[in-house]
């Protein structure tokens, strides 16, 4: 490998770190929100980690069991015990503990080869 290779590949690994560093996260979503490119299970979200939000944000969070986690949502009303957010059609009230962060943005498809290894 030449010298411009490892440097090139340095720099991306420090951009990756600097970035999950400073709160950005990927994850793959099991429920929630759709787009015109499919399903929320279809893709891979990227967030930021962070525990303000406001009403209206799509937010990525934790549900309680039964249902699937984690969840793409909308952040519907919030106080300092509760937090609803609207999944798909519905409205689930999760402690604020359980959200874990805004939307940035969804990969579309990557998530189902994800589905099939068990990711």
């Amino acid at each position: 490998m030449n010298l411009s290779k490892r440097s090139i590949g340095l720099l991306v690994l420090a951009i990756v770190l600097g970035l999950f560093l400073s709160g950005f996260r990927v994850g793959h979503t099991k429920d929630g929100m759709s787009n015109a490119l499919g399903s929320a299970s279809s893709g891979i979200v990227i967030y930021h980690k962070t525990k303000s939000f406001s009403v209206g944000a799509k937010v990525v969070a934790t549900v309680d069991a039964p249902a699937k986690s984690p969840v793409l949502a909308v952040l519907r009303a919030q106080s300092a015990t509760t937090a609803d957010i609207q999944v798909g059609a519905k409205l689930v009230r999760v402690k604020p503990s359980q959200v874990y962060g805004k939307l940035i943005a969804v990969v579309p498809f990557l998530g189902s080869i994800l589905g099939v290894v068990g990711l």
